[in-house]
């Protein structure tokens, strides 16, 4: 018997789609998962999402296919509807969680299999919902950047408590689901959107920069250094894809922990806000909120001398269009160490 390729699975689902909407009254199907993100595998199922107004209380169902399973969820118009329309504005800031608070992980990724997925069967609602979906994208990729940030907050909080208990295996299973949550992050912030953790390194091998797939390789190659060396560059590469992730430029991560050059605190996360302002806060709650710039700075200084971080910083602008004199950055660079926020060595 021969394996099936995914197009083969998406063919599949399609005819599984159209046979669905003969056999039952329905008039809005689409398909989802990771076929329709251009990943996957031949064993990956068919899941085909119904639309249906006052669905809410119908449980997922399986069927067979062509002797193959599928995978049928059903979804509520209405809650889409809503969804689609809180999702699309970009509105969190320090004092105002309300939207990430509706979105969880599962929640976004409902919506996000939406986007990617195929509209097989539609009666016009589900085409004009995508369009405003697609329309609103920089809100929404940040809205996701935002979730995943949140996410590795509270995973930080977690890898503290494990330290404290001294668990170190689950320190260890921790830092990795942390370096998960900062990549999705970061592919997100690059336009490669799918929230699950199970295709994250073929995504990362078709959607990274050249600049960051060695760092990650150096960090998976050695995965099997001493427990606290893995640790410790799982949260420090992590907090550098957030850094990337919330201003939309790159750097190369240092990922040593060099006591002669700029310290790192490994329980500060970064949070992406309402238009250009990120949220560098601790697990114990003292927070700062700096520009773009400001949390780009922030980041590039980690485990660099003063001199090398500005003048990367200067390349990194440069590569934006923005033209930024060396005097100027190491002036806001002292800024930033006389507030604390830079830490010295």
């Amino acid at each position: 018997m021969s394996t099936p390729l995914p197009n083969d699975v998406l063919s599949r689902g399609r005819r599984a789609a159209e046979w669905l909407a003969k056999e039952h009254p329905v008039s809005r199907i689409y398909l989802g998962g990771a076929p329709t993100a251009g990943l996957g595998s031949p064993m990956s199922d068919i899941d085909l999402f119904v639309v249906r107004a006052d669905c809410e209380s119908l449980p997922p169902a399986q069927l067979e296919f062509e002797g193959e399973r599928v995978d049928v969820e059903y979804l509520d118009l209405d809650r889409l509807r809503g969804d689609v329309q809180e999702s699309t504005v970009f509105r969190v800031t320090n004092t105002d969680f309300s939207q990430t608070a509706r979105f969880s992980r599962n929640r976004l990724d409902v919506l996000t299999r939406f986007l990617l997925g195929e509209v097989v069967v539609d009666d016009g609602e589900l085409a004009a919902l995508r369009r405003r979906l697609t329309e609103s994208m920089p809100d929404f990729r940040r809205l996701l950047i935002t979730r995943h940030a949140i996410d590795a907050h509270n995973l930080t909080e977690d890898i503290c408590g494990a330290i404290l208990n001294g668990d170190a295996p689950a320190t260890r299973y921790l830092s990795q689901e942390l370096l998960h949550r900062a990549t999705e992050a970061y592919l997100c912030m690059r336009g490669d959107l799918y929230v699950n953790t199970k295709w994250i390194w073929a995504r990362w091998r078709r959607s990274a920069s050249d600049l960051l797939k060695a760092a990650v390789t150096e960090v998976i190659d050695n995965s099997y250094a001493a427990e606290g060396d893995v640790v410790r560059r799982n949260r420090f590469l992590a907090q550098d894809l957030l850094v990337m992730a919330a201003t939309g430029l790159e750097y190369e991560p240092v990922l040593g922990a060099d006591p002669e050059h700029h310290t790192r605190r490994t329980d500060v996360c970064v949070i992406p806000m309402k238009g250009d302002g990120v949220l560098i806060e601790s697990i114990r709650g003292e927070s700062v909120l700096l520009s773009w710039q400001g949390a780009l700075l922030w980041g590039i200084s980690h485990g660099r001398p003063r001199e090398e971080a500005v003048r990367l910083m200067g390349g990194v602008l440069a590569s934006k269009g923005l033209q930024v004199g060396e005097d100027e950055i190491a002036a806001y660079h002292a800024s930033l160490v006389d507030v604390g926020v830079i830490g010295l060595p």
